[in-house]
């Protein structure tokens, strides 16, 4: 580790390899473009070019790291960036270059973009292979991957991207600076926001699971309503959306959601909530704004979730919460001789407190 006064003398690291034979998966970036998009203040060599990101523990020569301070520094000595994002408090830990910053983890997140490699076929269009209602209309800047349909009455807006065999159906409108991954489906009426991520296989406005018994069986209640996502909605991979019965399903602003995630029809979601994996909410259940969802979590329909809730991995809820808090249910895994004594006890609560029901 380096003394203080080493910062004023910091070591570029530049790599002897190649830039242009590095991975296509990233591309050069100044160390002032990185401090601009964070509203950071380069320490050293502020020439630097970066190519890629890289983990603390395993940082490669020529690209950008970042350190919060609260991991161990057993391996900060064989750590190897070209720069880090570090707070003035931590900066003496490492002798590279650095960028000054409040939040190194919100930094990283704020630069990520910078090191993407820009997709390929930038300038492509409308692919020959894809079939577009003659009466949708498109913005400029508007890309059509390979065998995506977009149906009739449809509008796209500037510079959003659709991936190969996007199918959008007729009436929906999508804003500007989405991205469209391989393999969406957007069904009729659906209505998308400005800056919006949908990854591949996403299905929003699929049919919600609406049913009235009858002698017959079960009679299908054909599903009326569309979808809205608010701006600024990233939504993961394979998660589906179900449309309203008769009024719209509403995903706010802000919204993100991980992969396999489902919300069924009349669903409501207020804005900067998120959602980890294989979280299910029930139809006609509101979630408040800013709410955290770990994976897993359980939502019966017809409930109102207030604003600022936490509910933890495996949380099953049953009834509506209407105070702010973080909350959790499950039994956590342990061996089954020890489980099946913890659900024998429980069984006999009623009995401890004289209850026989």
């Amino acid at each position: 580790m380096s003394d203080i006064e080493d910062e004023a003398k910091p070591e570029s690291r530049q790599s002897s390899v190649d830039p242009d034979k590095r991975s296509s998966r990233s591309r050069s970036v100044s160390i002032r473009e990185v401090a601009e998009q964070c509203g950071g203040e380069v320490m050293g060599n502020d020439e630097l070019l970066l190519y890629g990101m890289s983990a603390i523990r395993n940082a490669e020569p020529n690209s950008l790291s970042f350190w919060c301070g609260q991991q161990t520094t057993e391996f900060l000595d064989q750590s190897q960036p070209a720069a880090v994002l570090v707070t003035r408090e931590n900066a003496a830990c490492f002798s590279c270059s650095k960028i000054i910053v409040e939040d190194p983890y919100l930094a990283y997140a704020r630069v990520s973009a910078l090191f993407a490699a820009p997709p390929a076929g930038d300038n492509v269009g409308i692919d020959p292979t894809a079939k577009v209602h003659p009466d949708v209309l498109l913005d400029d800047g508007v890309i059509i991957g390979p065998f995506s349909v977009v149906g009739a009455n449809c509008k796209i807006g500037k510079d959003t991207r659709l991936g190969a065999h996007v199918v959008i159906d007729e009436n929906c409108v999508i804003g500007a600076d989405c991205r469209i991954s391989a393999g969406v489906i957007l069904r009729a009426n659906t209505r998308i926001g400005n800056r919006c991520q949908l990854s591949p296989g996403v299905v929003i406005g699929a049919s919600g699971f609406g049913y009235a018994p009858s002698q017959d069986g079960w009679q299908r209640i054909t599903q009326l309503g569309g979808v809205v996502l608010g701006d600024d909605v990233d939504v993961g991979a394979n998660t589906t959306i179900d449309r309203g019965a008769i009024v719209d399903t509403i995903i706010g602003n802000r919204v993100k959601l991980d992969n396999q995630i489902q919300l069924a029809h009349n669903v409501k979601v207020g804005d900067d909530t998120i959602m980890a994996g294989c979280v299910a909410i029930a139809g006609s259940t509101e979630i408040g704004a800013r709410c955290q969802l770990g994976g897993r979590v359980s939502v019966l329909g017809h409930l109102r979730i207030a604003d600022e809730v936490v509910l933890n991995a495996g949380a099953f809820v049953s009834s509506s919460i209407s105070e702010t808090g973080t909350y959790s249910s499950m039994i956590p895994a342990q061996p089954v001789k020890k489980w099946r004594k913890t659900v024998a006890y429980l069984n006999r609560l009623g009995k401890l407190f004289g209850k026989n029901d």
